[in-house]
């Protein structure tokens, strides 16, 4: 009886440890990503070819912390909104040089913040490698499946709800371009709204009732 109270204990403990991965590592954090683009992303891909290096210059980008921690600092709650500005379409040979801002939750602590933009950064290292700005915004997110909205202040706006069945043949979706952040699984999804009013990249741009969205989640 002590014995299985033993491996009992054991057992509690390993679960207290941290989720596994499938790569064998525990997930220090985990959250919700949503992406979004100023071209179509799930599309044929004639059509995805005859918007290249003239549209899809733009993006926004939102991690949601659920729980985790980053360079020491716990996360839960916090959230970071990224946004890219291209010389060409982003993610294709015309990309060019990359303007990014990035805004942090307003209710991070300064070491907090610096562990969003680190945390960030390393996820889409690709695209954040340099950032112009970063600025405490107030973050407001949520999502019930593919419904999900995201403001930072009065001048980024992202709402997204669902399209056809992606990855058919009825609907001719597919996948033209892969999530900007790593570690991440996302559905399909419409760009109700996608919109940047602000100063901080010089362009600004609205881009709604497009299938340039992504929703899901992230784990590492």
């Amino acid at each position: 009886m002590r014995h299985g109270t033993i491996l009992s204990g054991l057992a509690i403990l390993a679960l207290s440890a941290g989720t596994v991965r499938a790569d064998g590592d525990a997930t220090k954090i985990r959250g919700e990503y949503l992406e979004a683009r100023t071209c179509s992303v799930w599309v044929g891909s004639c059509f995805s070819n005859s918007e290249a290096n003239l549209i899809g210059k733009n993006a926004i980008l939102t991690w949601a912390v659920k729980e985790g921690s980053w360079n020491g600092e716990t996360l839960d709650g916090l959230k970071v909104v990224a946004l890219l500005s291209a010389e060409g379409t982003l993610q294709t040979k015309y990309e060019g040089k990359i303007g990014a801002v990035v805004f942090v939750d307003r209710t991070a602590t300064p070491k907090q913040a610096d562990a969003l933009v680190a945390m960030a950064k390393e996820l889409a290292p690709d695209h954040l490698g340099k950032i112009s700005k970063v600025e405490k915004r107030g973050i407001e997110f949520a999502r019930k499946g593919l419904e999900a909205s995201v403001t930072a202040g009065a001048d980024v706006k992202v709402k997204t709800g669902p399209i056809c069945r992606c990855d058919s043949t009825e609907c001719h979706a597919y996948l033209v371009y892969p999530a900007f952040s790593k570690a991440t699984q996302v559905e399909c999804a419409k760009a109700e709204a996608n919109q940047y009013k602000g100063e901080e990249l010089g362009v600004r741009w609205s881009d709604p009732d497009r299938p340039s969205a992504m929703v899901g989640t992230f784990a590492r």
